[in-house]
């Protein structure tokens, strides 16, 4: 009796691990599925907006996908709407990349005359409802990058959206006043990867 229980018991932990291992082999399978080391796939993916688009493939852990929608001139007054149409259903952020170098202390290095010039980005869906509206002084925006670079990248936690499968969108920077000291800005949008997918 006992010698069968040890049976039953053995053939029942056979079982159970080939159910695992089985598992864990078509889950690894599902490409539309993250996994460490490789992000899921998007085989229908087709940016056709405004910009240059980039998928910099599956094996990125983060900023697979960047839109880079071009320079912008922060020192005279500018106002430019960017259509947004098949961006894969990631979270982006909205970066404001300016030609001022990142210091140690998480804001700009040396002297930054334009920390009060105040640029304005809002995000509207097809149906024109708003995503979001951020208008701050440079000062204000989160700056990030590597510390010593010639450019930092701004945003703050209202510039980030996740866009919905099949909705286009408009992108609309304003930059309401003039500033001389201002410095020289690209307009980016960048996320993805199997680090941050949830």
């Amino acid at each position: 009796m006992r010698h069968f229980l040890e049976l039953c018991s053995m053939r029942s932990f056979i079982s159970l691990l080939f159910c695992v291992c089985f598992c864990l082999f078509t889950s690894s399978c599902d490409r539309s599925k993250a996994m460490f080391g490789e992000d899921r796939a998007f085989p229908g993916l087709n940016y056709t907006g405004d910009g240059k688009f980039v998928d910099h493939g599956r094996k990125s852990g983060i900023f697979r996908f960047v839109l880079d929608l071009g320079q912008v001139n922060l020192k005279k007054e500018f106002n430019e709407v960017y259509e947004l149409k098949g961006l894969p259903e990631v979270e982006f952020v909205c970066y404001l990349r300016v030609d001022q170098p990142l210091g140690i202390s998480g804001k700009w290095d040396g002297e930054f005359k334009a920390g009060h010039h105040v640029v304005e980005m809002i995000l509207s869906d097809e149906d024109g409802i708003e995503v979001f509206n951020e208008s701050a002084p440079l000062s204000r925006w989160t700056w990030s990058g590597s510390v010593g670079a010639l450019q930092s990248d701004l945003y703050t936690i209202r510039t980030m959206f996740t866009p919905k499968q099949a909705k286009s969108y408009k992108l609309s920077l304003r930059v309401p006043k003039k500033e001389a000291e201002a410095p020289a800005g690209r307009l980016l949008l960048m996320g993805g990867g199997w680090k941050v997918y949830n």
